[in-house]
């Protein structure tokens, strides 16, 4: 039999919440990018089989994030988010994208652009070799970049596209695991991508082709575990990992961590500091704690007003830079939250929030911080 499509399902998905919605317009009133004149009418009809996309929606379907606040305030569990994603994919397979997407997904993808993409590895490794502050990442990342051998090994890094970060976090846990003495296999490169990215782009079809790629290079490792400092990377694991059956238990970095902390030794500063929840982690999977049980033992916090499962605030991240207008008010409005609470470092637990703030973070009064960093700052190496 074969396996229902994401396309499928989404079509399952909004005829049911398009049944659910009571139009008390809940949802609209909690959304970071909404027009405020688009209407929850126009919205519904924009999402039926067959409509068109006007302009507010096609505008909307763009800018949309996908933090999933919109589901956590209906009354009836409609699932505003599931809807988006349908008018995303309407947007997407009517090639009306804007420009800002398909920038994102120029290198990307296992058979795309070959060329292109081997010169842009060989840049990345070049760049790293001759940079005195980029030399860990060639020592410990350069060889992982798209390669095709895997050994066997009982944890998986999966760095996916962000082994290219300019941020610390990848070089960080390898450095960590070796601290700690565990097995391990890396993957990671543009070949690798989770998909997750694409879906939330409406690029169903090539989500699909990203999950299937992404489930044989897991294979060739064969790990117990597979470990990801990336929400949507994570989202794509525990995907994969259902769909097609396979044994491997996924990780984000603190669920790792938290496995080996007392092995780590780790100093706690008397540093306040400010916890921001991922989006897909603590709402969209109900996972506030991993994080905040290991920052338990490095240093006090304080909450931020929209904060933990049901209220925290999105990075904006998955906006793609369709409205950067918009992304600078997201940024404002959580910065301002973060230095109300007192504290001037901000910890996340997604690589994709950290690139997200730390562009924008200058001139904030806030230090964006992997909560990776900090393990790797306080652990005591003996």
């Amino acid at each position: 039999m074969a396996l229902e499509t994401f396309s499928q399902q989404l079509a399952e998905w909004n005829k049911l919440n398009l049944k659910n919605c009571i139009g008390v317009d809940e949802c609209m009133k909690v959304c970071p990018v909404v027009d405020p004149e688009l209407t929850i009418a126009e919205l519904n009809e924009a999402s039926k089989p067959g409509t068109s996309l006007t302009e507010a929606t096609l505008k909307f379907a763009g800018d949309c994030v996908q933090c999933g606040r919109c589901d956590s305030v209906c009354p009836t569990i409609a699932g505003r988010s599931i809807m988006m994603l349908g008018l995303k994919e309407k947007m997407a397979s009517s090639g009306k994208s804007p420009l800002s997407h398909h920038k994102y997904f120029a290198l990307k993808g296992f058979d795309k652009s070959p060329l292109r993409r081997t010169a842009f590895n060989t840049f990345m490794k070049a760049k790293w070799k001759f940079s005195e502050t980029d030399k860990p990442k060639y020592e410990k990342l350069a060889r992982h970049i798209d390669k095709d051998k895997f050994k066997k090994s009982e944890y998986l890094f999966y760095f996916g596209c962000y082994i290219f970060t300019k941020e610390e976090s990848a070089v960080q846990c390898l450095d960590i695991a070796d601290y700690l003495g565990v097995d391990y296999e890396v993957l990671g490169g543009l070949k690798s991508c989770c998909g997750w990215p694409s879906l939330l782009a409406g690029r169903t079809g090539e989500a699909e082709d990203y999950h299937e790629h992404l489930k044989e290079w897991i294979e060739k490792s064969d790990p117990k575990y597979v470990i990801t400092g990336c929400a949507e990377c994570y989202m794509s694991l525990n995907k994969v990992n259902a769909k097609y059956k396979m044994k491997f238990k996924a990780l984000t970095t603190p669920m790792w961590l938290n496995m080996f902390k007392d092995r780590l030794s780790l100093t706690k500063s008397d540093t306040r500091v400010t916890f921001h929840d991922s989006c897909n982690i603590s709402r969209k999977l109900g996972m506030p704690e991993p994080a905040r049980e290991l920052l338990d033992h490095l240093s006090p916090s304080v909450e931020m007003e929209r904060s933990g499962q049901k209220d925290t605030y999105c990075c904006g991240y998955w906006g793609l830079h369709n409205d950067p207008e918009i992304l600078k008010k997201i940024h404002k409005s959580r910065f301002d939250e973060a230095r109300a609470t007192g504290a001037r470092t901000m910890v996340v637990e997604c690589v994709t929030c950290l690139e997200s703030f730390s562009k924008s973070a200058e001139g904030s009064g806030l230090e964006i911080v992997d909560i990776v960093s900090l393990v790797h700052d306080r652990m005591r190496r003996k």
